[in-house]
């Protein structure tokens, strides 16, 4: 059973949400205050402890010597409630090679560790078996931040041939693949931070939604491997959506934020490493902003809708082959069933569903982008219209681009104010915005003030999730 240990600055939380142990770094007090104040702390943890005490080399505070530290870990030894383990670093090792030998005790543990907080070393391999030599070391600890989401691989290569118990992570944005899947390869502990209280290295998810979130607990070597793959889903709801799917269907799966920068190339090595992993069990993604049109270039099979549109937001594999489909055209069709002229504004992959949606419907297509020569080729693609400012009975007006987008290059902004200037916004007009979250965008405020119908992100966004659902449980679950 992998562990969770909730890490905090040199206090004790309230409520530890399912933690089994609790990391106190210490590195945040003076040593006389560290002192003074590690009785009391070791005292009121509800759970065992781990006094951490970090240098600023690895990610921590603290600059003094190692005299300093020794004692200080010496002083949480002699506590009435001593810690379960204590960290030591490996680096401090090559300059005080009894150090392990003075912090000798019955009742604690050392965790040895290593941080990397600028990337991952090219010397990985040879420091992780380097770690595991050093006698007298209850837990290898090996953290890096990651450079993209194949970091988190080869942190699962660690702790797959690991000699002892191990604890292998990634820290920074790319990270959170390698502590929610660690029960997955055998890591003995993941850390995480608490809700409402300062994170203790970047990245860390909380404890709390390791295990409501992620259902930590419930991940098996055999757990399949879902994702949402863009270059702004850290905020996405398709994990909250999806993972509370399976575990009602009581699917053996976990779907977690694949983050993957703009670009082919970034998309193409990330989703072939994936797939290459057979332990991982990748068996599909939802794919959204920037990746959709070129995703369809990494499937096997398309269905007749993202054939034509050229962009999926869904991808399914199965052993060898790969099936894309997009769920977008469908929900967008049933958002809009009596749409005849419609104005689409954006150009990607969002807005090719929303082209071949409308066209299902029989209405005429109007497109506006920011850039001109874009508008002219979608029209020319689709055989659809170039949006212009003598547009005239417009009956649906369907947001394709990010604009208004929480977390994105503009969060305040409205697209129709750039797109579609002259459009008058009426109580006979239908205004959908694919953006969910915040679930009022500026476009929707927009239209509410003026009396129009709308149709938030949030509707667009549960129909295309339970037709993902459908796919993969088909063909998959």
């Amino acid at each position: 059973m992998t562990l969770l240990i909730a890490s905090v600055h040199g206090e004790v939380p309230e409520q530890v949400h399912g933690a089994d142990l609790l990391e106190i770094r210490i590195d945040c007090f003076t040593p006389e205050e560290a002192i003074k104040q590690l009785p009391v702390l070791l005292k009121a943890s509800p759970i065992p402890t781990i006094v951490t005490c970090r240098s600023t080399g690895e990610g921590g505070t603290f600059e003094g010597d190692e005299e300093e530290r020794v004692a200080m870990y010496r002083a949480a030894l002699d506590c009435e409630t001593p810690p379960r383990y204590l960290d030591v670093e490996y680096e401090v090792l090559s300059r005080h090679p009894l150090l392990l030998d003075s912090l000798a005790s019955d009742s604690t543990g050392i965790i040895l560790s290593w941080h990397d907080v600028t990337g991952r070393p090219k010397n990985l391999l040879q420091q992780a078996a380097q770690m595991q030599d050093v006698s007298g070391v209850d837990i290898v600890k090996m953290v890096w931040r990651a450079r993209s989401l194949r970091d988190n691989l080869e942190a699962f290569s660690l702790l797959q041939s690991r000699q002892q118990p191990m604890i292998a992570m990634c820290m920074g944005e790319y990270g959170l693949l390698s502590r929610v899947l660690a029960p997955k390869f055998g890591g003995f502990a993941v850390f995480a931070s608490v809700e409402g209280m300062e994170e203790t290295a970047p990245g860390q998810p909380t404890t709390k939604e390791l295990r409501s979130l992620y259902h930590f607990d419930a991940i098996t070597k055999e757990t399949k491997l879902f994702g949402v793959i863009g270059n702004n889903v850290q905020h996405s709801a398709s994990p909250t959506f999806h993972n509370a799917a399976f575990e009602a269907a009581g699917e053996n799966a976990v779907y977690v934020p694949l983050l993957v920068p703009e670009g082919w190339e970034h998309l193409k090595a990330t989703v072939l490493s994936l797939r290459c992993d057979q332990e991982l069990h990748f068996s599909g993604a939802s794919v959204t902003i920037p990746h959709k049109e070129n995703a369809l270039r990494l499937v096997g099979g398309v269905d007749a809708q993202s054939t034509k549109a050229k962009a999926i937001n869904t991808i399914t594999i199965e052993g060898d082959q790969s099936i894309g489909n997009n769920t977008d055209i469908d929900a967008l069709a049933l958002l809009a069933p009596h749409a005849k002229r419609v104005l689409l504004l954006g150009g990607g992959g969002v807005a090719r569903a929303a082209i071949v949606a409308m066209q299902s419907l029989n209405a005429t297509v109007f497109v506006a982008t920011r850039n001109k020569e874009q508008a002219k080729n979608l029209a020319a693609e689709f055989s659809c219209e170039v949006a212009n400012e003598k547009l005239a009975a417009i009956d649906t007006l369907i947001n394709c681009t990010p604009v208004g987008m929480e977390g994105g290059n503009d969060p305040q902004g409205n697209p129709a104010d750039a797109l579609a200037p002259s459009l008058q916004f009426t109580s006979s007009l239908l205004v959908i915005d694919t953006v969910y979250k915040p679930l009022i965008t500026p476009l929707i405020q927009s239209a509410i003030d003026a009396g129009c119908s709308t149709v938030t992100g949030d509707q667009l966004f549960r129909l295309q999730a339970t037709a993902q659902q459908k796919i993969w449980h088909t063909h998959l679950l």
